[in-house]
């Protein structure tokens, strides 16, 4: 981000001129100003919804200047306020049920875009607690089988292997844990001579609960500035 000695907003046109002749940014598009000022707004729509501080702050009339340029503290209370509702709802999924988890990530697999979801409540099904089918541009449809873990401890290689051999010929496969993955479980999953399986980690998860607004609600507050 090109800066502004006195920390004042500076219009997006001004931003994508100093950047270019910087040699920070090269580009052979026709409207390069309206490019940038495109990416800052959805790099702070995206950094809001996750409940993350945004790196940029916009002001009206294209003006946008940098989160850190706000008053001391301000912004440091806001992320500190975001980080402690993240850890909240982090240890309020311990707190579910198994069926309103899987339910959950049924809701949640719904508002990335699946369709036809379908939370499993029979024994051997080969450990997939969801199957849904991923729609992108109504388009390209594919079928995925998801086994959710709501473990503490890390996913191992292992379980990968469980999975993919749970998976059905055109089926692609997903785990979704409240931990992490082992090195080793992140291999197995890269392999490439294999059917894929998706990995989502408890930061994953709850990062995307809270960009959807799942079990979370969105605040906005606007900031003042004179003109």
């Amino acid at each position: 981000m090109v800066s502004s000695g006195n920390k004042q907003p500076l219009h997006y046109g001004e931003i994508t001129r100093l950047a270019r002749q910087n040699g920070l940014i090269a580009t052979q598009g026709q409207t390069p100003e309206a490019t940038m000022y495109a990416q800052i707004l959805t790099e702070i729509d995206r950094r809001s919804k996750r409940g993350e501080t945004p790196r940029f702050v916009k002001h009206g009339k294209g003006l946008v200047s940098l989160t850190k340029w706000l008053p001391v503290g301000l912004a440091g209370q806001i992320n500190a306020h975001n980080d402690a509702v993240r850890k909240q709802l982090y240890d309020k999924l311990y707190s579910l049920t198994p069926t309103e988890f899987e339910t959950l990530i049924g809701q949640l697999l719904g508002a990335l875009g699946f369709e036809n979801i379908q939370v499993t409540r029979t024994s051997g099904d080969g450990g997939i607690d969801v199957y849904g089918t991923l729609v992108i541009g109504d388009v390209i449809r594919t079928q995925v089988a998801v086994q959710v873990k709501r473990w503490k401890q890390n996913i191992q290689a292992p379980l990968v292997q469980q999975v993919r051999g749970s998976l059905g010929v055109h089926d692609q496969g997903l785990i979704i844990t409240t931990s992490d993955f082992s090195k080793g479980a992140r291999a197995e999953a890269a392999q490439l001579n294999k059917t894929p399986v998706a990995l989502m980690d408890g930061g994953q998860l709850v990062g995307l609960l809270v960009e959807h607004g799942i079990m979370v609600q969105h605040t906005d507050y606007h900031l003042l500035q004179l003109t």
